[in-house]
């Protein structure tokens, strides 16, 4: 985050200091409680959102960091095969063996080689070009230049990596909204992949993304863990397209002094349009996914990931982070997921007629308005 960004930030937090205040919307927000339990509306999410092939935040540029890096993204029952060519820029691929339908790798790796299938042999290279196959003669009829893989449509924007499901266009616009300026300066693609978790909640996945977007919460919810560190319902809010910013403030935030970094005072969250949150930290950054179960909207998958500046590469480094990751996993899971899952049974049994987001959810509001915008 730039400096001019940061000082900004600080003066806008002086200012709802001595307002007693937050960032607040013009108006509060009615929310139908059938968008997070309605089959219909999730299957229009799935298509209009998803399986269309739009942009989904699928993790971050180090992932796949040089050429002949690769990393297999698994969404909604889909896998997608995301590797560094040569000239630097990002391929797509479906991961599926064009023989017999075999998923081709899984996870990450690194070499710049052939993905071979571990079915029957076949071997594809990083432009998605069958180049070996056993049996050959058995294939005549079957030539190679028509069974390459199925490319996807993928784009890294400052070190944030986006993928379709399924062939699409996309608007040339960049997607993270001009959040990219402020993004930049992190350097997202030197960053190194820990480790990540899965939660498998009883919850529509908006709930989910719902969690992050407001400090509101904190004094309560989290007043056991959270509240001894940050300032209560203050937070700094800023739109980018559909994307959007807020930052909860520490209490260190009384330390700083003009010319010093802002960041080890704040928590900044970025929500990625449409199911990711990206969070940094004062150390590292959190990439949190909101997967809904394409059958069922009571049900979603929660995955969150662990992203360092430096490679943990001795035993104390390994423990720091994993002990970071379980504290993190921990709270979302217990107290923010756990919210959330209660929250849903209430949706699904006696819902209110509407609920209301109140004038200091800003971020709240701004994502369930680009939802409906997007879906109209």
């Amino acid at each position: 985050m730039l400096a001019q960004t940061q000082e900004s930030i600080a003066g806008r937090i002086a200012a709802l200091q001595r307002a007693r205040s937050t960032d607040l919307a013009p108006a509060s927000y009615r929310q139908p409680p059938r968008d997070y339990t309605d089959p219909a509306v999730l299957a229009l999410e799935m298509q209009r959102l998803f399986q269309e092939g739009a942009p989904l935040p699928a993790g971050l540029s180090c992932d796949a960091r040089a050429p002949g890096d690769w990393f297999v993204y698994e969404a909604l029952g889909r896998s997608v095969l995301v590797c560094r060519h040569a000239d630097g820029s990002l391929r797509a691929y479906r991961n599926t063996c064009r023989h017999r339908g075999m998923r081709l790798a899984q996870g990450c790796g690194t070499g710049g080689g052939n993905f071979v299938c571990p079915y029957h042999a076949w071997a594809y290279d990083f432009e998605g070009c069958l180049r070996a196959r056993p049996g050959e003669d058995s294939f005549a009829d079957a030539p190679r230049s028509e069974l390459g893989l199925q490319p996807l449509p993928v784009r890294e924007e400052a070190g944030v990596v986006y993928v379709g499901l399924a062939p699409a266009q996309w608007p040339q616009a960049p997607l993270l909204g001009g959040a990219e300026a402020e993004l930049a300066p992190f350097g997202l693609a030197g960053y190194h992949r820990i480790d990540h978790r899965v939660f498998q909640a009883r919850m529509n996945w908006k709930l989910g993304i719902d969690s992050f977007l407001e400090a509101y919460h904190l004094h309560k919810l989290h007043r056991n863990t959270l509240r001894t560190l940050f300032l209560d319902d203050i937070a700094v809010f800023d739109a980018f397209g559909r994307n959007s910013r807020i930052t909860g403030v520490r209490r260190s935030f009384e330390q700083h002094r003009t010319g010093d970094s802002l960041l080890p005072h704040l928590t900044v969250v970025y929500q990625l349009f449409p199911n990711a949150v990206l969070i940094h930290q004062q150390d590292h950054m959190e990439f949190y996914e909101a997967l809904p179960d394409p059958q069922d909207p009571n049900r979603c998958a929660m995955r969150v990931t662990l992203y360092a500046p430096q490679a943990a590469e001795t035993e104390s480094a390994l423990r720091y982070w994993a002990a970071n990751l379980e504290l993190v996993y921990k709270v979302t899971t217990t107290e923010d997921f756990a919210a959330c899952e209660q929250i849903h049974a209430n949706l699904r049994g006696q819902p209110p007629p509407f609920l209301v987001f109140g004038r200091n959810e800003p971020a709240l509001i701004h994502f369930h308005r680009s939802l409906a915008q997007a879906l109209a």
